[in-house]
């Protein structure tokens, strides 16, 4: 009945939606009952749902998630009063892909939990009256902002010592970010704590630094499904991951960079498609997904790889039985899966590691332009040749469409041109290196003027230059440097030149970079001597002769030289140079008096008074160990204990749980007998209009009138020809004959109606008026009222003039 309703209030057109259905200007289209529709190219796509389908039925939030692909700076979502909190997820698709949403004032709805859910989840960028928001829309169309930065003289400097104070307590720089973004997520905070100025707000920052974490959170909130976009992720594993696996060696494992992971899902979803693709395949590939972001709660929520059963209804059921767990409302993701994965906090402005694929998606939509040209320039340097970059629906490439070749535009699905070079532009970095506390906060809501973009395009100039010395230095040192290694006390390689590279072992990508990491054994008996004085201050140069073990029953003798470089850096750095002995061009410096000699018995002495150390600390651990254990022992007997009370009341649990199903299945059962008993009513409503309409047609065909009266002489219906002939209309109904019924001069009507109704007996009178002639019947009837019988009586106009 929705469009009757509609009907009364507008003048434009109300339609219900069928599958097929255009979209129209000015025009109001209707879901129908037990449905959801999703919008695909301007043309409606419907489908009712089935029993096997998940409760509650969310159509509002099926809808506004099916927007995105439109130009969303023309789409605006709209929440009004209801109860719930369908649209509150699909707001989310809208206001992440630049959308505007609006929610109406929760004082003035009659329901307010839909609009709440909706301003509590952050996803609304104005709160307002309805009467306030054509106006609104209207505005935002016609101006392309969704929020209105009024930030003008001192709004403006409490604004900036807002982000000062969050790049100083959490050493991260927010300009980058889209002004909207970050101004609705300050004024947000401020009036979640009812404060009704930003300097109340800033007094509160200053006054409590959880104030500054609470903002800091709601600025880095991510929000992240599994499977979102599942024929966005069908074509990454068809287009991208396959051929990857395929191509993929088990010496050289696939690496995945997912930056802005969020709380892990979209990071759990690529491992999980990787993993099926090599498990179909057989291939014996392996391969490592890392997964940063900048917020430490949500990367917590990530590496502990627990979530909701609502979390993941989006996997597939045959997915989430193969890598999951189930314990009870909870899944945590399988070890085997988790092991594939690293989550680290790490800021997308800065280096990336060399990789074969990156899914940055729905993160650029929050950066301004300078910010959004940086990051996919390092991408461009970071991806391997012919890598691939995996971008949101809303998302583009920029001025680096030329660097990537398009697999598939709908679904911003990239692949580097091998091309290209790979070179990293410093300049592009020099604005996230160090702190920048006192950029003015202009930068955050202007956009960078002509002049400025000019000297960017003189730093990259320059920046080429320095490029080019770079590399010459590099070939200057291989050729004129000594064959060493750079290390330091605390065992860690830091770097290696010339020939020492033969010595060095990287292919193992898991090792870690120390001594007994990637050098090889046969000179680690050594170093680790070096290594010793070194810590203790004893060494300034030591040279050793070893013999080294080159595969293929071939030995090669060198000399190890060792020398402290800066004694006063913590930790130590140690020059280990290295020469062949049948290298008759690099000769010991001749400032070098020191005997050159095999591994003497002092070494051996001070490698074993350094184990003896060792293995005193080792037994001290041990007694602290042992110590741990026993309280861990007495801790365990008190949580074995409590795990007794818990099951006893998880049983307890358990059987209210029951109870609660089985109150569930009746509440299904009375539910099936009410939308039966509904569909019942709709059948009898059509029936009853249908008959009325019969009726109504019936009477004008006999010339005949009626009116309806209840015993207080209340109008409760009347017929067409009487309304035309007395000048009657729709809101008359309810009052009074006295009032508003006829006028006639042979005959007081609603005296002798109201004769009828006492006396339970027909009346007939006839008489002329205005040149018509009229025979009346007043009969006495019963009609079913609220509250039992009462008396009434119907009026029989006959003779009428036609309408």
């Amino acid at each position: 009945m929705m469009n009757e309703l509609l009907g009364r209030k507008t003048t434009m057109k109300i339609k219900h939606i069928n599958d097929g259905t255009q979209i129209e200007p000015n025009t109001v289209f209707l879901n129908r009952p037990n449905s959801s529709a999703v919008l695909e190219d301007g043309v409606f796509r419907t489908r009712e749902y089935q029993s096997n389908d998940n409760l509650p039925h969310l159509p509002i939030d099926t809808f506004f998630a099916s927007l995105p692909p439109r130009n969303m700076a023309h789409t605006a979502a709209v929440i009004l009063s209801g109860s719930g909190s369908d649209g509150t997820r699909g707001t989310q698709a809208v206001h992440n892909s630049g959308g505007a949403v609006i929610a109406q004032s929760p004082s003035e709805a009659d329901f307010p939990s839909m609009p709440k859910a909706l301003i509590t989840a952050g996803n609304a960028d104005h709160i307002l009256k309805a009467a306030d928001m054509p106006s609104a829309i209207a505005q935002i169309f016609e101006q392309g902002r969704r929020v209105q930065l009024n930030l003008g003289g001192e709004r403006q400097d409490t604004a900036k010592e807002i982000l000062r104070l969050l790049e100083e307590q959490h050493n991260i720089d927010f300009t980058p970010y889209k002004a909207d973004n970050v101004v609705r997520r300050i004024e947000r905070r401020q009036h979640l704590r009812g404060l009704k100025s930003m300097d109340a707000y800033l007094q509160q920052m200053h006054e409590n630094t959880s104030v500054i974490d609470e903002l800091y959170q709601d600025l880095l909130i991510g929000v992240t499904h599994f499977f979102r976009d599942p024929q966005a992720m069908i074509l990454l594993r068809k287009m991208v991951i396959e051929p990857l696996v395929a191509n993929a060696t088990p010496d050289k494992p696939l690496r995945i960079w997912v930056p802005g992971c969020a709380s892990g899902q979209e990071a759990y979803t690529i491992a999980m498609l990787v993993a099926e693709t090599i498990r179909e395949s057989q291939a014996t590939c392996q391969f490592r997904i890392i997964a940063t972001d900048v917020h430490k709660r949500s990367l917590d929520i990530a590496s502990a790889g627990v979530y909701t059963t609502d979390a993941i209804q989006n996997i597939p059921e045959e997915l989430r039985h193969r890598y999951f767990q189930n314990s009870g409302d909870n899944w945590t993701v399988s070890h085997d899966l988790r092991q594939r994965i690293i989550f680290s906090i790490h800021n997308a402005l800065t280096d990336p590691p060399f990789l074969d694929l990156v899914s940055f998606r729905n993160v650029l939509i929050y950066f301004k332009d300078e910010a959004q040209i940086r990051v996919l320039a390092m991408f461009l340097f970071g991806l391997k040749s012919e890598g691939y970059l995996f971008l949101g629906p809303s998302e583009s490439l920029g001025q680096h469409s030329d660097d990537f070749t398009v697999i598939e535009s709908r679904w911003r699905l990239f692949q580097k041109k091998s091309t290209r070079s790979r070179h990293l532009n410093p300049a592009l970095l020099s604005s996230t290196v160090g702190r920048r506390v006192n950029r003015p906060y202009q930068d955050l809501i202007e956009p960078v003027p002509a002049r400025k973009r000019n000297s960017m395009l003189q730093d990259v100039s320059e920046t080429r230059s320095r490029e080019t010395l770079m590399r010459s230095y590099d070939l200057l040192l291989k050729q004129y440097a000594p064959s060493s290694i750079l290390i330091t006390s605390d065992g860690s390689v830091l770097s290696w030149f010339g020939t020492a590279s033969a010595f060095i072992d990287t292919m193992n990508n898991m090792a870690e970079w120390t001594v007994e990491g990637v050098i090889h054994p046969d000179l680690q008996f050594v170093i680790n001597v070096g290594i010793q004085k070194l810590r203790s201050g004893e060494l300034e140069s030591l040279s050793r002769k070893v013999s080294v073990d080159m595969g293929t029953n071939h030995r090669q003798t060198c000399v190890l030289t060792l020398e402290a470089l800066e004694m006063s850096l913590t930790p130590q750095l140690m020059l280990v140079r290295i020469q062949l002995e049948e290298d008759p061009d690099e000769q010991p410096r001749a400032a070098e008096s020191l005997e050159v000699s095999t591994t003497t018995s002092e070494d051996t002495a001070l490698l074993a008074r350094r184990i003896r150390e060792l293995e005193r600390d080792l037994k001290l651990t041990e007694e602290t160990l042992q110590h741990v254990t026993e309280r861990l022992e007495a801790s365990g007997e008190e949580l074995q204990a409590s795990n007794e009370e818990l099951q006893a009341s998880n049983e307890e649990l358990q059987a209210s749980n029951e109870e609660l199903q089985a109150s569930n299945e009746e509440l299904h059962a009375v539910n099936e007998e009410l939308v039966s008993l509904s569909t019942e009513h709709e059948r009898k409503i059509e029936l009853y209009t249908a008959l009325n309409s019969e009726t109504d047609y019936l009477l004008k065909a006999l010339g005949i009138g009626v009116i309806v009266v209840d015993a207080d002489l209340r109008i409760l219906r009347f017929s067409t020809l009487v309304a035309s002939a007395f000048e009657m209309e729709a809101h008359d109904v309810r009052r009074n004959l006295r009032i508003i019924g006829p006028r006639l001069d042979f005959v007081d009507l609603p005296a002798l109606t109201a004769q009828v109704i006492e006396n339970n007996e027909i009346a007939l009178v006839s008489g002329a008026q205005d040149g018509t002639n009229y025979a009346i019947e007043v009969h006495p009837m019963q009609t079913d009222m609220v509250g039992g019988e009462m008396p009434s009586a119907v009026l029989i106009f006959k003779s009428l003039p036609a309408a």
